[in-house]
């Protein structure tokens, strides 16, 4: 008989996870709100149920007699995941404490700040808070939900009135009655990506994480560029944060994707997540270091002693084959032609590509990362040589209006 998996989140980037599982051998349970998605209808069972949710997490994974239960590419269900695992006695990465500390960034922040992990300075506050409760923060702020992703709900403002105008609309996009205020921090984003296997921490992958500009869209990233072009100056420190962040999390077990922000006061922790990353991890890092994160996460979720020994014959992560994972985005406007998708996959620079956008949609100002519109993979022996091919990549993919306009912002 065959084992049987809960996804919980269906889309773009549980898509891979959901066509592995199914080639692997597994029956596959998708639960995502969303009454039909994509990824869900590639599943052998689709239950609508909330990804952020234990409760209808929980419910779905016993109304299906699972036998594993799982997420990719996202933070919240990370929590419902664990939780879910946990009470049904399956296979579980992360204990509950440390899965509500990578999900909740009042938990995660206020452990930073006990574990002296370097991090901006921050606020916690709630709809009636006395203007005193920011005092010693400096303008200009970033106003952000505890318990969201992708960006959504996160702001830039300039004053303590405008914290308290925008506080309605931060909270729009969480479950909680807080928010998190932090002082903005003028930075480069840099990701590390990895491994922990029974309090080991194996670094795969350290990228540059480039973003749209903190006045047009915070925090909203536009490609992930490995090797990183910090890791000359600051490799070395990057290595010892995460080791002493999954030590002082008590992350002994499972992916993990940290985000570090450097700027002139040295390197500061963003946020952590315990995952794969959202933009295509499971493709980029078996490529890059010949470790199937993917392939261990899957098999992770059904039996505690799955297989880690790539992890030892990867290399550091200074000597991971390049490449840029570029997450574009478009104008606004109507769809009216695309480059063949097949078109795009058949070029040998291009590991993988993908659209979110289809001929005849209206595409909507962006606004988060939910906007984004396709991604493309692509590798070269050289940094020289990935940006080579992305300037031919340039000349041939385009996303065209009924005017002939080129819609692609972000290539």
């Amino acid at each position: 008989m065959k084992k049987r998996i809960l996804m919980v989140g269906a889309g773009s980037c549980q898509k891979n996870a959901i066509l592995r599982m199914k080639s692997m051998g597994y029956e596959v349970v998708a639960a995502d709100f969303n009454e039909t998605t994509e990824a869900k209808e590639m599943a052998d069972y689709q239950a609508r149920a909330d990804a952020f949710s234990p409760e209808d997490i929980l419910k779905c994974a016993q109304e299906y007699g699972v036998d594993g239960v799982m997420t990719a590419g996202t933070d919240q269900p990370v929590l419902a995941v664990t939780k879910t695992a946990n009470h049904l006695g399956l296979s579980a990465f992360l204990r509950n404490e440390t899965a509500l500390l990578v999900t909740n960034k009042k938990y995660m922040k206020e452990k930073f700040q006990e574990k002296g992990i370097p991090t901006v300075r921050f606020r916690v506050i709630g709809k009636n808070f006395p203007d005193a409760q920011l005092s010693g923060m400096q303008p200009p702020f970033v106003l952000k939900p505890l318990d969201s992703q992708g960006q959504r709900g996160i702001f830039l403002v300039h004053t303590v009135e405008e914290v308290r105008k925008m506080l309605e609309s931060v909270l729009k996009y969480s479950r909680s009655e807080e928010i998190l205020v932090e002082e903005f921090y003028a930075n480069e984003e840099i990701t590390v990506s990895g491994w922990v296997d029974r309090g080991t921490v194996f670094i795969l992958t350290i990228t540059d994480r480039v973003t749209f500009s903190p006045q047009e869209h915070l925090g909203v990233c536009t490609s992930h560029e490995n090797p990183s072009k910090y890791l000359g100056e600051h490799g070395n420190s990057l290595k010892a944060l995460t080791r002493k962040i999954c030590t002082d999390f008590h992350i002994e077990e499972g992916p993990v994707y940290f985000q570090f922000l450097h700027g002139n006061e040295g390197i500061k922790v963003n946020e952590i997540a315990c995952r794969l990353g959202g933009a295509y991890e499971d493709l980029t890092i078996p490529y890059a270091t010949g470790a199937d994160v993917l392939r261990m996460n899957i098999e992770g979720c059904l039996d505690p002693n799955y297989y880690k020994g790539e992890l030892k014959a990867a290399p550091e992560a200074e000597d991971s084959r390049p490449y840029s994972t570029r997450l574009f985005f478009c104008k606004e406007g109507r769809v009216a032609d695309l480059t063949p998708l097949e078109e795009i996959r058949n070029l040998p620079f291009v590991l993988d590509a993908g659209y979110n956008v289809h001929v005849g949609e209206e595409l909507p100002a962006i606004e988060n990362a939910s906007q984004r519109a396709g991604f493309v993979i692509v590798k070269g022996e050289t940094r020289l040589e990935v940006e080579e091919n992305l300037q031919q990549l340039r000349r041939i993919m385009s996303v065209r209006d009924e005017e002939g306009n080129n819609l692609i912002r972000t290539l």
